[in-house]
């Protein structure tokens, strides 16, 4: 796209030093020509406000071995090139954003660049070009289904996989077991949600190991249906139900094997998959230490000024640790007042069964 030099002068009417940061914008758009350009309003943490020119579009980040186009939106101050922009990821509706060293909860970016910026050594491309490279380390953005049908999808796509017998998911973690722990997964109970648990995480390929744990010796139900999946990797405890497939099984039998799954899939706990899923999805961030922010139960007190010892579920960095922290609003809203009252019936349910 040809910069519009004129366009962006307009634009910057009221900025001090116009034609400095005219000069830098073209540069960039010699090696980013897809940004484009406006001015709208940035809303500082002092709740002081200012019209302020900004740019949006994509860097190119490579990521074990792939592309990822990840959006952000730069913001610059009327006293530019002096002061350095300021940097937010711009994550599309199926996308969330992976806390880290270089991101916050609310996006905004955090680099050595940044906090080094000194014209006229430092420059936008620069900038953006240390980005790249810290965000190569650090994903920062992570890809969610757009919907329970569409990530359900991915599981039946999997399922079809494994039920053929070329699953690709195996024990890659053993391959280098002299050196790293293997993840083992216990998954208790063989009910529905235990299977529909046990397939999503499987299905994410994070565990070597995978037990389902089955206390009771009369409940086969669930482990009945799972006999119709060969996963890798998962053993069942307590509970004897593997049968060993033939290797000479002819294709016709592991189609009709495969339909067997699709409609266990389709027609039992639908309920069940969601949960499953959303299970997984919070393994996945603890077994990989993502730092990603989810939805968990915690103690409240103390945040959203809850003054009550009750639990509720709040945003929450998790990792490998567990909560390293709770994402807060100092903003008096709605929600805060949904969660107050919420905290305060809690408590009142709690002082009356004497708890």
């Amino acid at each position: 796209m040809e910069f519009d030099c004129e366009g962006v002068r307009r634009l910057l009417g009221k900025y001090k030093f116009r034609d400095l940061t005219i000069e830098e914008l073209k540069n960039v758009n010699t090696f980013f020509p897809h940004f484009r350009y406006s001015v709208d309003t940035y809303v500082f943490k002092d709740s002081s406000q200012k019209d302020l020119l900004n740019f949006t579009g994509t860097i190119p980040v490579m990521y074990q071995g792939n592309t990822y186009n990840i959006p952000i939106r730069f913001w610059i101050l009327d006293s530019h090139p002096f002061a350095p922009p300021i940097c937010f990821l711009k994550p599309t509706a199926n996308m969330e954003i992976s806390v880290g060293k270089h991101v916050d909860a609310k996006g905004r970016i955090y680099l050595p660049y940044l906090q080094n910026w000194s014209h006229p050594k430092s420059a936008i491309v620069g900038l953006i070009k240390e980005m790249i490279a810290k965000f190569q380390e650090e994903l920062p953005l992570y890809s969610t289904a757009s919907s329970g049908e569409a990530r359900q999808a991915d599981l039946l796509a999997y399922i079809a996989k494994i039920t053929k017998g070329v699953s690709d998911i195996n024990s890659k973690g053993w391959a280098n077991h002299e050196t790293k722990t293997p993840n083992k997964i216990t998954v208790v109970g063989s009910g529905e949600l235990g299977i529909a648990c046990t397939l999503a995480i499987a299905a994410k390929g994070i565990a070597d190991k995978l037990v389902l744990l089955d206390l009771s010796e009369g409940t086969k139900q669930g482990t009945m249906d799972l006999d119709i999946f060969n996963v890798p990797n998962v053993e069942i405890s307590k509970v004897s139900m593997w049968s060993d497939h033939d290797e000479a099984t002819s294709y016709g039998a592991w189609a009709q094997l495969s339909n067997r799954a699709m409609e266990l899939l389709r027609v039992k706990g639908q309920r069940s998959w969601s949960v499953g899923l959303s299970v997984a999805d919070l393994v996945e961030t603890v077994v990989n230490n993502k730092k990603k922010v989810h939805s968990v139960s915690v103690l409240a007190q103390g945040y959203y000024g809850i003054d009550n010892e009750v639990f509720l579920s709040l945003p929450c960095v998790l990792g490998a640790s567990g909560i390293s922290k709770v994402i807060t609003s100092t903003t008096k809203d709605t929600v805060t007042e949904k969660l107050q009252s919420s905290a305060s019936s809690i408590h009142s349910l709690q002082q009356r069964l004497k708890l």
